[in-house]
């Protein structure tokens, strides 16, 4: 006899109806007995975004849900099917055995605030005394209103070493308007952050879709977001250099997609996937020889030129979910949560629900839900970062 899974998710689409909706809800409920609920994940296609009060009312009062999170978004996943820029809500229902959960939903001033804060503390006595034992965060924010990159140090200062995992929700540009939702609350402007403890981890993978290519060099000279020179030679000779000693394949894969590699463990003996921070190539000098780059590297930092394309993407991707089956051998795992960045999809890969598909079948028959937003959270080497392009996914796995 199969066992019950411990999650489901589904999609609901069409015209809006409160009413029909919550008996759809109240159906995918009942689909979980006798399990309870402990969390839900919500993720509400921006098309819906006048809906997200009466969807939260709904699956708060009617269905019952204690803890629920999540965002609006360019798109909503469920199990194994991604579904961009089409409209509809995307519902994850969790029973987690043992599981501690705290959750904070915070506005822009207060993030803020934590920003401004030159001692560590600020984040930490808003969960006090719930903070200790927590061992992974699900965050969900938007990025109108808040300096993400500066929100991260200041809360990494409270929280070091925990995995943060999640994403930023999507926005209408003109409206400048997003939205996160924090139990009974939708917020317009800030976040909620989600600790996981008791007996539920969270484990994951952080796929930022690219290949090193040529060798990994040194920083001999770099200023604020400018390499300047690169295993003491100008940065954009390496750079050349790189180019011409790969293959003519990598060549015609390589244009318009190069990024820059950031070793996060300098301490490594070889560099390969999984193991550089990547960031944008932003532009190139040649009368000076230096690169602009979407980072501030560090002199004696380690870098590798790197590739993005949908062959290079699938292939760390497939990488990633076999280290991560290992990892999850002999354990329980209760679910997922896939945040994917919107520039992957269909228009990177050529098919629908290529990594939605591929996640979703080292987790069955537990349920996955997730959305397409505007940047990604996800561990690089142990340290989080905020990613583009990226494929982030956190598993709910018995301690």
């Amino acid at each position: 006899m199969e066992e019950t899974p411990y999650s489901i998710a589904d999609r609901w689409s069409g015209s809006w109806d409160k009413q029909e909706f919550k008996r759809w809800a109240l159906r995918l409920r009942r689909a979980l007995l006798p399990r309870e609920v402990d969390l839900g994940l919500v993720f509400i296609s921006s098309s819906w975004i006048d809906y997200a009060e009466e969807i939260v009312e709904v699956l708060r009062g009617s269905v019952g849900i204690p803890t629920l999170v999540g965002c609006v978004s360019n798109g909503v996943i469920a199990n194994g099917l991604e579904f961009e820029q089409e409209g509809g809500v995307a519902i994850g229902l969790y029973n987690l055995p043992n599981v501690r959960l705290v959750d904070l939903g915070f506005t822009a001033k207060m993030a803020r605030d934590g920003i401004k804060e030159p001692e560590s503390g600020f984040w930490r006595r808003r969960f006090e005394p719930g903070a200790e034992g927590i061992n992974g965060w699900l965050v969900f924010a938007e990025p109108l209103h808040i300096s993400i990159e500066e929100w991260l140090v200041s809360w990494e200062r409270d929280f070091p070493g925990v995995p943060i995992y999640g994403g930023l929700a999507h926005f209408d540009i003109e409206a400048r308007r997003s939205a996160v939702i924090c139990n009974d609350s939708v917020v317009s402007d800030g976040g909620v952050a989600l600790g996981i403890g008791g007996g539920v981890s969270l484990e994951g993978l952080t796929a930022q879709g690219c290949t090193p290519i040529g060798d990994a060099w040194t920083v001999t000279k770099a200023n604020g977001n400018v390499l300047e020179r690169i295993g003491n030679r100008p940065a954009v000779q390496i750079l050349e250099d790189t180019y011409r000693g790969i293959t003519e394949e990598l060549r015609q894969r390589s244009r318009g997609n190069v990024f820059v590699g950031l070793a996060v463990d300098e301490y490594l003996d070889e560099f390969k996937r999984g193991d550089f921070l990547v960031r944008n190539l932003l532009a190139a000098d040649t009368s000076k020889g230096t690169l602009a780059v979407g980072a501030h590297p560090r002199v004696g930092q380690s870098i590798q030129f790197q590739i993005r394309d949908g062959k290079g993407a699938s292939e760390e991707l497939r990488e990633l979910i076999e280290q991560c089956r290992l990892g999850l051998k002999g354990r329980r795992v209760y679910g997922a949560c896939l945040s994917n960045c919107s520039g992957r999809g269909a228009g990177l890969f050529g098919a629908s629900h290529h990594d939605a598909g591929k996640v979703y079948d080292m987790l069955k028959p537990n349920g996955m839900t997730g959305f397409f937003g505007n940047g990604e959270f996800g561990p690089v080497r142990g340290r989080n970062f905020v990613h583009g392009y990226t494929s982030s996914v956190a598993v709910f796995v018995g301690v």
